[in-house]
């Protein structure tokens, strides 16, 4: 599927809104983070997730998150539901899927996030509305 060129993105975020997904990956009741190295959140603990491209499913942008962000395929095992991001730089609908990995192995980050690590008690920054999914799983795990 073919990206936005950064002159596109800059455009389309001035003046729309953004269709995201986001994982919810669990070890027990540790959440599976990023540290973002780019906007937004540079610098946050961070769920791993993607912009939904045109023509794809919501389930399909799942899987392609898992794989580009941390080399790993996985298996969806619920839907949690849609959280809003509203910050000046972007706006985000996001779909929260709690997801599992299909088998072992090494995770390997992408230019997205420098580091990645599970937390049981979440580090002080994470972006508001991935807190708030992290909390409403919870109480369903």
């Amino acid at each position: 599927m073919k990206r936005a060129s950064d002159k596109d993105y800059e455009k389309f975020r001035e003046y729309f809104s953004f269709s995201c997904v986001d994982l919810l990956i669990f070890d027990g009741k540790s959440i599976l983070l990023t540290k973002r190295t780019i906007s937004p959140f540079k610098g946050y603990w961070h769920l791993p997730g993607t912009i939904i491209r045109r023509n794809e499913k919501r389930q399909n942008a799942v899987k392609r998150a898992a794989r580009e962000e941390l080399g790993k395929e996985i298996i969806i095992k619920r839907e949690l539901g849609v959280y809003e991001s509203i910050v000046p730089f972007r706006h985000d609908i996001s779909n929260a899927f709690i997801v599992k990995f299909k088998n072992k192995g090494s995770i390997k980050t992408d230019f997205q996030g420098e580091e990645f690590k599970f937390f049981k008690k979440l580090p002080s920054r994470v972006p508001a509305h991935h807190k708030k999914m992290i909390l409403d799983a919870r109480r369903i795990l």
